[in-house]
């Protein structure tokens, strides 16, 4: 027993004070990660933003933080081993060596993974598009359900799920970023009065904004005569929706559109008949 107590003084200060320096740089690191964690989330906070963007930057922002968190936590693990291991004297060349060529060897068999993960990571930093989000990545198009660092899922109108990994999106179209553009079209008799006509429209619209200001963004307007026919005169109208949102104003528009030109005895266009 006074053997094993003499062999444990002896052989203590050797092994307590690589453990000491592990310890604080295992200390030192967790703080530091800490606190880089600390700063993602305030600058979520103070990075000024409208209703629509706040989701999104919060996702981002979450996404991120894991990221680092994730990845600090492997680089501090790998950085302890080699400290402790050096501080006991062991030669890690060899080891160094061996890790060099598995790594040199797992990275030509990973070559998409680290691509894709690269993508991912600058689509969050860039803020290409993100969860909630209407794109069109390629030929498929849908709303974003899930973001990684890895993966993009997109599920579409008719509810199907396409997995698509980040490093092979060459281009997206984001088609819900801040508005959307809602356009209705309608078709007069060529024998109505354009100057009465542009009068009840204006009119319409002023009531749909007022009465759906929650969804539209500015006024609707009348972009112009968009065509000239025989039997009629086709007027485009405009206006900017919230993201999403552009359906449910035009089908409205079209309804009271329907509604007021009844009542004012402002007819449209009839569709020629067909001779037998």
């Amino acid at each position: 027993m006074q053997q094993f107590v003499d062999s444990f003084l002896v052989f203590s200060p050797v092994l307590i004070y690589p453990l000491l320096h592990v310890l604080v740089v295992f200390i030192l690191g967790m703080w530091t990660l800490k606190l880089v964690d600390s700063v993602l989330k305030r600058i979520a906070r103070i990075v000024p933003s409208d209703a629509t963007r706040r989701a999104r930057i919060n996702h981002r922002t979450e996404t991120l933080r894991h990221f680092v968190r994730n990845f600090g936590k492997a680089i501090l693990g790998i950085l302890m081993v080699i400290l402790f291991t050096w501080e006991l004297g062991v030669d890690l060349t060899p080891l160094l060596a061996g890790a060099g060529i598995a790594g040199l060897a797992i990275g030509f068999g990973a070559q998409s993974l680290v691509k894709d993960v690269i993508a991912g990571f600058f689509v969050l930093l860039e803020d290409q598009y993100g969860v909630g989000e209407v794109v069109r990545i390629g030929t498929q198009e849908g709303l974003v359900e899930e973001m990684t660092l890895r993966l993009t899922v997109l599920r579409n109108g008719d509810g199907e799920v396409h997995v698509i990994p980040n490093g092979s999106i060459q281009s997206v179209t984001v088609l819900s970023r801040d508005w959307r553009r809602a356009l209705v079209e309608i078709e007069l008799s060529s024998k109505e009065d354009l100057g009465r006509a542009f009068n009840v429209l204006t009119r319409i619209g002023e009531g749909l904004a007022r009465d759906m200001s929650a969804l539209i963004v500015d006024k609707p307007g009348i972009i112009g005569i968009e065509r000239l026919t025989g039997t009629g005169i086709t007027i485009q109208l405009a206006v900017r929706t919230l993201p999403r949102k552009q359906g449910d104003v035009v089908h409205e528009w079209r309804r009271r559109i329907k509604d007021t030109f009844d009542r004012e005895g402002i007819r449209l266009a009839e569709s020629p008949q067909v001779k037998a």
